[in-house]
């Protein structure tokens, strides 16, 4: 018992990752994080857990997860991969495949990542069926070591995944799982009413990190200079939080676009709005696209609102009327 809490408070060190490296690096691509979300990010990974960083779409929670596991395990030291609905257990562990030297073994992005030393950072985790595609993983995140039904090639042992300090199998091939080893996983907070939802029992191996939006007046500032024509768009927050990044690719869009002598402001935010913000409306209702033409009309001209009306219909599928 004295050995476990022990070995509870001893943190596991990572590296060049901690709270002031990590906000340096953002700064350094052009993002500002809260102190306290690095130092969240670094104490969740010295604790020995898997983080999963959740929040509004465009808050940088891909890069927050890149930066972190490259600061941790040096330039390649992690294997990016993006989960999709079609994941079975194949993507993520791996499948037996014939080829002319006889059946072996083609590793998933876990056991990818293991073999190579490198930890894994999924994108949009929930996209995934989680039970279909992480089921066989669950007893290894929970400490435990799995004997899978595969082996490296034909006259190979029976491949076991190993997590640190378990004793390996009878008779199987291990892989096995370091104890700096971390995966860093992201989702977006509205994915969570439509998608996949995380099983219980995955929620217990991570710990979860909420990557918050700016409020809008520390976006406004984010957005000074020539892409501030589209700055009143940041009232399309009350539709949806959106964080900074789809207003700063929208800003850098329209910083170059206001050069063209074709162009108008009305024209600018249309194309900006149509390109990098429309999309992530996706899924609002007769009552949020009221909202949005309440907020979008009085920012532009007659022709741009005639085709925001039929972008509106073509892209979000919803009716408009009047």
């Amino acid at each position: 018992m004295a050995d476990e809490a022990v070995r509870l408070t001893q943190p596991t060190p990572l590296g060049h990752l901690t709270a002031g490296s990590l906000l340096r690096r953002a700064q350094g691509v052009g993002i500002r994080y809260p102190v306290n979300l690095a130092a969240q990010v670094v104490a969740a990974l010295e604790a020995g857990r898997h983080i999963m960083l959740t929040g509004p779409p465009g808050t940088g929670k891909t890069t927050l997860a890149h930066l972190a596991a490259e600061l941790a395990c040096g330039p390649g030291g992690f294997l990016p991969t993006t989960a999709t609905g079609s994941w079975t257990s194949a993507d993520t562990v791996g499948d037996t495949v014939p080829t002319h030297e006889g059946p072996v073994f083609r590793p998933g992005s876990f056991v990818q990542a293991l073999d190579e030393g490198r930890w894994l950072v999924i994108d949009e985790m929930n996209r995934a069926n989680i039970d279909n595609a992480f089921g066989p993983l669950f007893t290894v995140l929970g400490g435990q070591s799995v004997v899978l039904a595969h082996r490296r090639n034909a006259l190979g042992r029976p491949l076991s995944i190993v997590p640190a300090g378990v004793p390996v199998p009878h008779g199987t091939d291990p892989v096995r799982v370091p104890p700096s080893w971390r995966i860093i996983a992201t989702m977006n907070d509205f994915d969570k009413r439509t998608l996949h939802d995380l099983s219980y029992a995955l929620m217990r191996r991570f710990a979860f990190v909420e990557v918050l939006s700016p409020d809008d007046e520390e976006l406004a500032r984010m957005l000074e200079g020539p892409g501030e024509v589209i700055a009143p768009l940041l009232a399309l927050r009350r539709i949806r939080d959106l964080g900074p990044a789809v207003y700063l690719d929208a800003a850098t869009f329209a910083a170059r676009r206001v050069d063209d002598l074709d162009c108008t402001p009305s024209r600018v935010r249309y194309e900006a709005l149509f390109a990098y913000l429309l999309p992530q409306l996706d899924g609002i209702d007769e009552h949020g696209v009221q909202l949005l033409r309440a907020i979008t009309d009085p920012l532009l001209d007659e022709p741009e609102r005639a085709l925001l009306v039929r972008a509106v219909e073509r892209v979000l599928g919803v009716p408009v009327e009047g």
